[in-house]
């Protein structure tokens, strides 16, 4: 049986805890724990997002996206141009508004912002740095002033659809179900076997789901690898 829908995951876990006598309600309870589970330890390239904002000198910030797990990095885009009338639509708000696509046109200039601490954010002027406050990105510009302004990229790790989401009649299949269903399957089995008491079967899906993370974020790291040039920065001559 293939396990690519929420019926599907419903039934394979019905069927390994060995039980007739679950309701639904109660399997999608953990099936819902296993997700957050899963979102809390996979890092791979299928959850990232990019997604770009305008801001504003008046706000200097950026709400966090929906979905959001991990920031990996935030950049300001100098020069970027709308396909629609870009004379006009000179910001990224413009262009979407006028349904055009906004491109970087040289990213050569793109700044990759650091982050750091909020503290050390809100103490010192330090240039082209962002901290995350409640439910923001807080922003410098290139003085180290809370006036940045511009067109932005994010690039992050973000959650999926929760499982069993229907959109325009059709249930959405998140990646962490359509290509890697024993993630969730194991988180499941392990949330449902301490719920019912079986510690020892707990112990050996919980063992199961972390080895499945474990080598899907080791892959990952590994692709990123391959083909990178390896370089290292000296504070002084060691000759």
């Amino acid at each position: 049986m293939a396990i690519n829908t929420q019926a599907t995951l419903r039934t394979a876990i019905a069927d390994w805890l060995n039980r007739t006598d679950l309701t639904n309600a109660q399997i999608d309870l953990f099936i819902q724990i296993a997700e957050a589970k899963v979102y809390e330890e996979l890092r791979v390239p299928p959850l990232e997002a990019l997604e770009g904002f305008s801001v504003a000198e008046s706000n200097s910030s950026i709400t966090l996206p929906a979905g959001l797990l991990e920031i990996i990095e935030l950049r300001h885009i100098k020069v970027g141009t709308c396909s629609i009338s870009p004379s006009t639509n000179t910001s990224r708000a413009l262009c979407s508004a006028a349904s055009g696509t906004w491109t970087d046109a040289d990213k050569d200039d793109d700044v990759s912002l650091g982050r750091i601490d909020g503290r050390a954010f809100h103490n010192n002027k330090i240039t082209n740095a962002f901290t995350r406050e409640t439910t923001s990105i807080l922003l410098t510009d290139e003085n180290g002033e809370q006036s940045a302004s511009g067109e932005y990229t994010l690039k992050y790790y973000k959650a999926g659809d929760p499982i069993g989401t229907i959109t325009n009649s059709v249930e959405v299949v998140p990646y962490i179900l359509a290509t890697e269903f024993e993630t969730v399957l194991w988180a499941s089995l392990s949330i449902g076997n301490g719920y019912l008491g079986n510690i020892e079967d707990e112990a050996k899906y919980e063992a199961l789901f972390l080895n499945k993370i474990n080598l899907l974020n080791t892959k990952a790291v590994k692709a990123e690898l391959k083909g990178a040039v390896f370089t290292q920065i000296f504070t002084e001559a060691l000759l």
